[in-house]
């Protein structure tokens, strides 16, 4: 019959270092006497090097992770500048107004177009706001919902753009869809302050 071991006796292996520093002694005839308390030292100061190197190296996670979330809010920060600069100078967003003008139009190929525009928009909004991805799937995949509140409209409506896209002309497109597709890709970039 095999036993196998599912489990780490921790207790005992501390038990048994222990027992090993502290009743360390030689039994060959002729050591110097001076060598068992060097041992003793050097195990010591190894602890205590190894306990001072644990703590520097949770020190430095904290501070990586402070300094991680500072630029993240100052790049969410440029961001917002830099909108605001592009609104102040036109006063309105004309990408915007460019897409809004293709969902109204009567034509599915404007309603088509419309969307993967919007898509491609909120793509670069993302990567403004400091999601990082090789597509608007991936961006949203790392997209917290307590901090975008918008996030699942936004699915909703990059799914319409997928249909689109992988259906291509195929596709029959009902106006109260494109409008809601629409209506939800405003809604999240005016969370993230775009229009």
């Amino acid at each position: 019959m095999q036993s196998n071991v599912d489990y780490l006796n921790l207790e005992y292996i501390l038990l048994r270092a222990y027992d090993l520093i502290a009743h360390f002694r030689f039994v060959i005839d002729g050591s110097p006497t001076w060598f068992p308390a060097l041992v003793t030292y050097v195990v010591v100061i190894g602890m205590a090097a190894a306990l001072l190197m644990l703590i520097l190296a949770v020190y430095a996670q904290i501070r990586l992770l402070q300094i991680e979330h500072a630029g993240f809010h100052a790049l969410e920060q440029r961001a917002h500048e830099y909108h605001d600069e592009e609104v102040e100078s036109t006063g309105k967003n004309e990408r915007w107004e460019h897409i809004v003008a293709l969902a109204s139009s009567a034509n599915q190929s404007d309603w088509r177009r419309a969307i993967l525009e919007a898509d491609i928009m909120l793509g670069d909004v993302l990567t403004q706001a400091g999601y990082v991805g090789t597509s608007v799937g991936e961006q949203l995949k790392i997209t917290n919902p307590l901090q975008v509140t918008t996030v699942r409209l936004a699915w909703d409506a990059h799914m319409v753009r997928n249909k689109i896209a992988h259906s291509g002309e195929s596709l029959q497109l009902e106006a109260r869809d494109v409008q809601t597709a629409i209506n939800n890709y405003k809604r999240v970039f005016e969370e993230f302050a775009a229009i």
